[in-house]
C-alpha cells in the first residue's frame, strides 16, 4: 500500500510545530520550578512605547537594569530574582509611568498584566534568594529611587529589552538543557 501524501502535509506539519514550540510561550524552567513565558507577547508590547519612551529618557549616563547583572545571577537564584524583579516593574514601574502617560497606558498595562501573571506562576516555585541576589535588587532600587519618579519609570521602561533578553536565553537555555536529557 502506497502512502500518499499531500503537498499541504508538510505545511500542516510545520504549522504544528511552531503552534507547539515556536516561542509561543515554552516553559521557562528556574531551577526546580518552570513558569512559561510568552516573550513575543512581551515584546510586542514594549515595542509599542519603546522608541517614545526613549526619546523620553534624558538620564542617558544612568544605567538601571544591566545585562551583566543579570547574567551574572547564581542558576539557582534565578526564580527568586525574577519574581523580584517583576514585582518592582508591577509595583513601582508601571505605576508611575503609567499615570503620567495616558497613550501608553494600554501597553504598560498589558506589560504589567503579563508580568503578574508570570510572578502568580512563580508563586507555586520554592524560590531561593541569596544575599548576593537582594544586593543585586536593593541597587537597583537604590538607582530608581535618585531619579525623579517619572525619568526613572521612563528609565526602567526604556531599559526592559535586557529583561526581555535574559528571559530569552533563560528560555533558550532551559529548552536546550532539556531536549538534550
Amino acid at each position: 500500500m502506497k502512502l500518499l501524501l499531500s503537498p499541504t502535509l508538510p505545511r500542516l506539519l510545520f504549522l504544528l510545530a511552531c503552534l507547539s514550540g515556536c516561542g509561543l510561550g515554552h516553559g521557562t524552567h528556574l531551577g526546580t520550578c518552570s513558569v512559561t513565558v510568552h516573550t513575543h507577547e512581551l515584546r510586542k508590547h514594549y515595542t509599542e512605547i519603546r522608541s517614545s519612551v526613549i526619546a523620553a529618557d534624558s538620564q542617558m549616563g544612568v544605567r538601571l537594569l544591566r545585562g551583566d547583572m543579570m547574567s551574572n545571577i547564581q542558576e539557582g537564584e534565578h526564580c527568586c530574582f525574577l519574581r523580584l524583579l517583576l514585582r518592582f516593574y508591577v509595583e513601582r514601574v508601571f505605576v508611575s509611568h503609567g499615570l503620567s502617560q495616558p497613550l501608553h497606558r494600554r501597553s504598560t498595562s498589558a506589560l504589567a498584566n503579563s508580568f503578574l501573571t508570570i510572578n502568580k506562576d512563580l508563586r507555586h516555585c520554592h524560590c531561593h534568594c541569596g544575599e548576593d541576589t537582594r544586593r543585586k535588587m536593593d541597587s537597583l532600587q537604590a538607582q530608581f529611587d535618585k531619579l525623579e519618579i517619572y525619568q526613572a519609570a521612563v528609565k526602567a521602561i526604556g531599559e526592559l529589552d535586557s529583561l526581555l533578553d535574559w528571559l530569552e536565553e533563560l528560555k533558550h537555555n532551559s529548552h536546550t538543557t532539556h531536549t538534550d536529557r
